[in-house]
């Protein structure tokens, strides 16, 4: 990348910063925009008992290890049921800027350095950018706000583990890579003079740098529930077992006009 451009980013970095440290702030509800997950694992619950029903038909099927039975019963006497309403004619609205969508995909190395591949909807261009930050604590960034403008924000991000690769006896070398210092980017593929691309990292990373500790906080919970969930399943191996399924056709319904449904 270019000096000049280098350059124009630290400065835009450093006047971001500043920007957030003396102008006033109104803070969101935390809880709302980013909630931090439950950690504790709920046990699904055991299977529902047959109800007490006059049975219609019965029909088993029998596998190697367990065995499905269908029971039929009788049809309910409740009223039928009323026709759905009548769906009201759409107005349409007043032609506004259309809603984006823009998603990013992110290989992360040892959860400090991100190699950012992304399109924009609006100027179908791609773009790639290395970025001084952990995109992988991202996932829970609702959207984009890019002044006036809202675009939905969606992310597939993986971290790779450089240490436990080679530990592994195998060969890895990062990609070449500009060094960056946290909150720096480099665009690599792409018009790196484009204003719009430059706006949508900058939220990016200045979410990132806002929310950081917050963000860590729910990646925390999240693998606290998913190794309680770990340990249960691993306790409770998934074992074959019989079911039962039951149907009781509601009054007029397609059920009674098959063989033996009126009775």
């Amino acid at each position: 990348m270019k000096p000049s451009v280098i350059l124009a980013l630290t400065l835009c970095f450093n006047a971001s910063l500043i920007a957030q440290d003396t102008k006033p702030q109104i803070e969101e509800d935390i809880d709302k925009l980013l909630p931090i997950p439950s950690t504790e694992f709920i046990p699904p619950p055991p299977p529902k008992e047959v109800p007490a029903i006059k049975v219609e038909a019965a029909t088993t099927r029998t596998l190697p290890t367990h065995q499905i039975t269908v029971l039929r019963g009788e049809a309910s006497t409740l009223p039928d049921i009323p026709p759905p309403p009548e769906p009201k004619p759409s107005v349409p609205g007043p032609v506004g800027e259309p809603h984006y969508l823009l998603s990013f995909g992110a290989t992360v190395y040892d959860h400090r350095i991100s190699h950012v591949r992304w399109f924009d909807p609006r100027t179908e261009k791609q773009f790639e950018a290395w970025c001084g930050w952990d995109w992988t604590l991202l996932s829970p960034m609702p959207e984009i706000v890019l002044g006036e403008r809202v675009s939905s924000f969606h992310l597939f991000a993986s971290n790779i583990d450089t240490a436990a690769m080679r530990g592994a006896g195998r060969e890895f070398k990062m990609p070449e890579h500009p060094e960056l210092v946290e909150g720096a980017f480099s665009i690599t593929k792409g018009d790196e003079n484009d204003t719009e691309a430059l706006k949508a990292l900058i939220a990016i990373r200045d979410f990132y740098l806002k929310h950081k500790e917050r963000l860590g906080q729910i990646r925390q919970a999240r693998e606290e529930y998913q190794a309680a969930a770990a340990a249960w399943h691993a306790a409770h191996p998934p074992q074959p077992q019989s079911h039962t399924f039951w149907l009781k056709p509601h009054r007029g319904s397609r059920y009674l006009k098959e063989e033996g449904g009126e009775r």
